[in-house]
């Protein structure tokens, strides 16, 4: 029943470029822009890669809240797949990778929750996005995809598929940045392509060719000289003699490349710049230094962690914790969460003063501390310390009540 929708052309498909037929408010001829040629740009590449890779490095736990204290989860048979590997062919950091790469570059990731028949969670299968599409028969949803291998359509519950979205015109489904932003996109191709063009034929026309005192000469005199040259250019590029030899009638005149034509190398500046925003990546993250200086990458290291992880983060922890776990689970305590402390770990230094003032302040004691540096606790050093100088208001009334 599925497999006639899946007929005909799909802009999801790698192998279907989108071009400005495909968009309702933008029309014209146009390049043809699909996720897999506008990775090609560097910009493009480096901001999936980023945002990607740092989703994929933050450590990923089952966790549960029970009583008030708060351990890892590890008898929770989703514990294993999030943390270590989802399913035989992926690690968990391969997972998410291509699931975040899935969802920038083609707007959802799809993951296909295998249970058990009684129900508990085996595995998490990628589905690809272009081979899988969310439809309304019969009053309900379900998800067909399509298996690569042997052409077979399966229908997936709404409540057995993990599905993150990137911003979309609707609810249901996400909408790819790069279709979102097209413009951007082909302005950057374009500016790739005439650049490789440019150099390709050394940046211009290297010299003028023409007759000696301004003679005329018929079509076929011309059509020798300019076999002649050839041949004199192949035999020089074969050659390490770097000197071209003429005839007598022919004069030559080298032309230099005024760094005026060369302009298009702003248009990538900016190109570059503006895709770095639509994908709200700081630059000197993707070696745009231009701007860049010592004081303000702290800065932008920390604005990358609460405005550009952040959302993502939140993103994938409520997608999988409505998913992966039932609602008796989920009010049993259990919860998926990413530990940023990789990200906020910070400078020596840094760490230093941070500790320094947990345990001065009574709220972390030092084994935590070491458990936090990855050191094994030590004896003794589970005791929580106060400064002298910081008490309970409470402690202070108390004082002068004796007092009197």
């Amino acid at each position: 029943m599925f497999a006639t929708l899946f007929e005909g052309r799909s802009l999801e498909n790698p192998a279907t470029p989108i071009t400005g037929d495909d968009c309702d408010d933008i029309g014209g001829n146009s390049l043809s822009v699909s996720p897999e040629r506008a990775m090609k740009l560097s910009a493009v590449y480096s901001c999936i890669y980023v945002l990607a890779s740092n989703i994929s490095q933050l450590p990923l736990a089952v966790m549960r809240k029970n009583n008030g204290v708060t351990l890892p989860a590890t008898d929770h048979p989703a514990y294993y797949l999030l943390h270590d590997s989802p399913n035989f062919w992926q690690t968990s950091y391969k997972w998410r990778e291509t699931k975040q790469n899935h969802i920038l570059g083609w707007g959802n990731g799809y993951s296909i929750i295998e249970r058990s028949k009684r129900g508990e969670i085996e595995a998490l299968t990628m589905a690809k996005p272009w081979n899988t599409d969310l439809l309304k028969r019969d009053g309900r949803y379900v998800y067909a995809v399509t298996d690569d291998d042997t052409g077979e359509v399966k229908a997936i519950s709404p409540y057995d598929m993990v599905h993150i979205r990137a911003i979309g015109s609707h609810g249901k489904k996400g909408r790819s940045p790069i279709q979102q932003n097209r413009d951007s996109m082909e302005l950057g191709m374009a500016a790739q392509r005439y650049g490789n063009q440019f150099f390709a034929g050394g940046g211009r026309a290297t010299g003028v060719l023409t007759l000696k005192n301004g003679g005329v000469s018929n079509k076929d005199l011309w059509e020798s000289f300019q076999n002649y040259w050839n041949k004199a250019k192949r035999a020089l590029k074969d050659s390490d003699n770097k000197t071209l030899m003429l005839p007598a009638d022919l004069d030559y005149k080298s032309l230099t490349i005024p760094p005026e034509d060369a302009q298009f190398l702003d248009t990538r500046k900016y190109s570059r710049s503006e895709i770095a925003g639509i994908f709200n990546v700081p630059a000197h993250m993707i070696n745009d230094l231009e701007k860049a200086t010592f004081s303000n990458i702290s800065e932008q290291a920390i604005y990358f962690v609460r405005h550009s992880m952040m959302p993502w983060i939140v993103n994938w922890e409520q997608e999988l914790n409505r998913r992966i776990f039932t609602k008796a689970e989920r009010a049993a305590g259990y919860y998926v969460k990413f530990n940023l402390a990789g990200l906020l770990r910070g400078t020596p230094k840094e760490r230093a003063e941070f500790y320094h003032y947990a345990i001065n302040d009574g709220w972390m004691d030092r084994n935590e501390v070491r458990a936090f540096e990855d050191m094994n606790s030590r004896d003794g050093l589970d005791d929580m310390l106060i400064s002298v100088n910081a008490q309970p208001l409470s402690a202070l009334n108390q004082e002068n009540t004796n007092d009197e």
